[in-house]
C-alpha cells in the first residue's frame, strides 16, 4: 500500500483570490482611514467611498447583489461589535 502523506497540496485558485481581495480591502481601508483623519471628516470620506462602491457594484453585479453586499457588510460589522463588546464583559 502506498503512503499518501507525501502528496503536495497546491494552493487553490479560490484561496489565492480570497487572499488578494483581503489584501486590497485592507489597503483601501488604511488609505481611506488616513484620508479621513487628514481631512478630519470621516463622514465625507465614507460617503465618497460608499458612492464609488455603490455605483460600480451596481454596474458590475446589478442592483440586488449590490444592496445585498451592503447589507452583508452592515450585518458583519454588527456581529463583530456584539462579539467584541461581549468579550469585554467580565
Amino acid at each position: 500500500m502506498k503512503n499518501k502523506n507525501n502528496i503536495l497540496k497546491f494552493p487553490s485558485l479560490i484561496d489565492k483570490k480570497k487572499e488578494k481581495l483581503v489584501g486590497i480591502r485592507d489597503e483601501i481601508e488604511r488609505i481611506l482611514t488616513k484620508y479621513a483623519l487628514n481631512e478630519k471628516d470621516l463622514w465625507a470620506v465614507s460617503l465618497a467611498a460608499g458612492r464609488f462602491s455603490a455605483i460600480n457594484l451596481e454596474r458590475l453585479e446589478g442592483e440586488e447583489k449590490a444592496i445585498d453586499f451592503f447589507k452583508n457588510c452592515i450585518n458583519t460589522q454588527k456581529e463583530y461589535d456584539l462579539t467584541r463588546n461581549s468579550s469585554n464583559i467580565t
